[in-house]
């Protein structure tokens, strides 16, 4: 999602904004209330889900509660993790040996873990680059992937994954691995103009699967907004390369003989899904910002909806292998680097209204047992060079402090078992 210049008008289908509209998207709150979920005046008809009826102004249904311990241990015992705050008495706790010291553990034995009562297991799925996964540079570390797992498993049981650099598949593999945390992850192998990087990069996943096999592997997305990047006269290109990329790689995984078949698919924007592109792809992800359609933020979780439904949803439902949609990021940025760029169209940067992004989307859509990754767990730094709202889209600070924010009381879905 870093591609934006600072300072533009980006919108989801690269179309300018509109007073009173949100990425060409026409979205109109009260007159198309009715059949949004996320509205207050909704009817409950007009969309074959059966969504629950939630207001956004009110925050009705969403009890925010701070403290809360108890959820959290019993999380920590589903999960798979072997230790809560208890464990600190044992007098084998200590923070780990990472960049950012803030959890504890025992270096003996990676299961036994503290966990953060102020963390609770409300998202279906975080988008997630690990610290430092960048070439040349290829800094990532096992401690610091593994301080990451074991915040992120008490937020969710599901990651997606950007790419294969830098021994980030296996540094992730290995950490749940060692932490015996219940998490599957989407591993990614990122697609762009050199083909010989791209082979590497799935070649990277390919190795990790024959070491780690599949067990907490999801699926594997090729590309991220390959097609949002290309140039406008090369879109079809673009889509017809990523289809052959995703065949290809079938192919190759297939070869590994593992005990069960791994979906294959991509991620992009949300405007930019075909037919053509979606009948290759096993899953369909899309990037769906309400930030970048310049919605008020009280609009955003149903903007973000009707959006996904209206374009992404739609398209896999008129070809007939009918991938599975998700959405790959949703979020909303606490901070910009300028002052002119923390603001667009009526979206404001901030933590109050990531707050309010918490406190109306995430319950919602997992009442609805809807299929997203949030956007996302960390900032991330190394995208200053991007400039405007870029490296503030984390839950927590690049240092792993949690921001000032509450996380709602929900729970996932038993819709979502299967996804």
């Amino acid at each position: 999602m870093y591609r934006h210049e600072s300072g533009s008008a980006w919108s989801l289908d690269e179309e300018p904004l509109k007073e009173g509209g949100a990425a060409g998207a026409g979205y109109q709150a009260v007159q198309r209330g009715r059949d949004n979920p996320f509205a207050a005046n909704y009817s409950g008809g007009g969309k074959k889900r059966n969504w629950k009826k939630w207001a956004i102004g009110g925050l009705l249904g969403a009890v925010v509660i701070g403290g809360v311990v108890g959820g959290i241990a019993a999380w920590k015992a589903h999960s798979g993790g072997s230790n809560s705050s208890s464990s600190s008495g044992s007098g084998k706790m200590q923070y780990i040996d990472g960049t950012a010291k803030v959890v504890k553990w025992n270096p003996s034995d990676p299961s036994q873990f503290e966990t953060d009562s102020r963390l609770k297991p409300i998202f279906y799925g975080l988008a997630y680059t690990p610290y430092n996964a960048l070439e040349p540079w290829c800094g990532a570390t096992l401690n610091n992937v593994t301080q990451d797992i074991i915040l992120m498993s008490q937020m969710t049981t599901r990651l997606r994954m950007y790419g294969s650099a830098c021994n980030q598949t296996q540094l992730v593999l290995q950490a749940i691995q060692d932490t015996k945390v219940n998490m599957t992850v989407w591993l990614g192998a990122y697609v762009g103009d050199n083909t010989t990087v791209n082979a590497q990069q799935q070649e990277f996943v390919l190795d990790a699967l024959k070491i780690y096999g599949a067990d907490h592997v999801s699926g594997v997305t090729i590309g991220n907004e390959y097609v949002l990047n290309a140039a406008a006269d090369q879109k079809t290109t673009a889509i017809n390369y990523l289809v052959q990329q995703m065949s290809s790689f079938r192919t190759a995984l297939a070869a590994l003989n593992l005990p069960k078949t791994l979906p294959v698919g991509t991620a992009d924007a949300g405007s930019a899904f075909t037919t053509t592109l979606a009948a290759g792809a096993d899953f369909i992800m899309a990037n769906v910002h309400p930030w970048f359609g310049g919605l008020a933020i009280d609009q955003a979780a149903g903007w973000t909806w009707e959006f996904f439904e209206e374009n992404d949803v739609a398209i896999s439902n008129q070809v007939s292998n009918k991938p599975t949609p998700y959405i790959a990021e949703t979020g909303w940025p606490t901070a910009s680097m300028t002052p002119e760029n923390a603001t667009l169209g009526g979206a404001v940067a901030g933590v109050s209204e990531l707050q309010t992004f918490l406190n109306t989307y995430p319950c919602q859509a997992n009442a609805n047992s809807s299929y997203y990754f949030y956007f996302e767990p960390f900032d991330e730094p190394w995208k200053e060079q991007f400039g405007g709202v870029e490296p503030y889209w984390g839950l927590f600070d690049s240092n792993r402090k949690l921001k000032d924010i509450t996380f709602p009381t929900c729970s996932i879905d038993s819709g979502h078992a299967s996804g």
